[in-house]
């Protein structure tokens, strides 16, 4: 670990921390608001699909947390998330999800680091399939949807 902190400049460690930390608690965020959207759908197929977009967001905080004590820092408490998921939810969580896509390829080439720069590029692959399967849950759930 040593060697990664004298490596990274203090001030470009603080900017890289601040980042993660932000992340992490997204992932976890996006994690939970899916995971109980899962519980309360009446399709095992569908809530198989977020069960498994759920696991790869918990995934990616994992990855962001082990980055972030290499960087000898800390990672914060989880976020608060209100009770229940709903269809606005879910689309927030879609929309999150694409944001995500777009935030970790613009952070992982702005941030100058490039241990930080292949987890996000890692990331940002599976959050695109995130993006997708999401997609395709919420269009079989909406009633207006063509073919529902």
């Amino acid at each position: 670990m040593a060697g990664v902190l004298e490596r990274v400049p203090e001030g470009r460690r603080k900017l890289l921390l601040e980042v993660l930390k932000t992340r992490y608690q997204d992932e976890l965020a996006d994690a939970q608001v899916v995971e109980r959207a899962a519980e309360g759908l009446p399709y095992a197929e569908l809530r198989a699909v977020l069960r498994k977009i759920a696991s790869r967001e918990r995934r990616h905080a994992e990855l962001l947390a082990e980055r972030i004590k290499a960087l000898g820092g800390t990672p914060p408490p989880p976020p608060e998330v209100k009770e229940g998921a709903t269809w606005e939810e879910l689309l927030r969580a879609l929309e999150s999800e694409k944001a995500d896509r777009v935030a970790y390829l613009e952070e992982a080439f702005g941030l100058g680091d490039p241990e930080t720069k292949k987890l996000f590029a890692r990331i940002k692959e599976e959050e695109e399939a995130n993006y997708k399967e999401l997609l395709e849950v919420l269009a079989k759930l909406d009633p207006y949807a063509e073919g529902a």
